[in-house]
């Protein structure tokens, strides 16, 4: 698998509409999300930063040199949220799953990137 392939275009073409969707949702007060930040007992601040985090990634996908960084960034975001549907609110998460498989590969593909700006 290459940066350049097919296969990697879709899906970062995919994970931009899914995490813009699930941020753009978080930022937009959906009740759904305004709910689930309840049960967390956090209050809503850490949604607005979950959301913009998402929107930043998403966005990051596209950026040349910042691909595998952006995956790395929302990979983590989704242990973080994963963990946080385990511990205090439960199912579902099987879409969490998906995301982290997707952003996982991405950053792996692009993890040079990640090197390069480590050293």
């Amino acid at each position: 698998m290459t940066k350049t392939s097919p296969f990697m275009t879709g899906l970062r073409a995919v994970l931009t509409l899914a995490f813009l969707y699930f941020g753009l949702r978080k930022l937009g007060s959906f009740s759904t999300d305004v709910a689930i930040y309840e049960a967390i007992g956090f209050g809503q601040f850490p949604r607005y930063i979950t959301g913009s985090i998402e929107v930043i990634g998403a966005s990051l996908l596209w950026v040349r040199d910042w691909e595998g960084p952006a995956g790395l960034l929302l990979l983590g975001t989704m242990i973080v949220g994963l963990s946080a549907l385990l511990i205090w609110v439960g199912p579902p998460y099987w879409h969490m799953l998906m995301l982290m498989v997707g952003t996982t590969t991405v950053a792996y593909v692009y993890r040079d990137q990640i090197v390069g700006l480590i050293r």
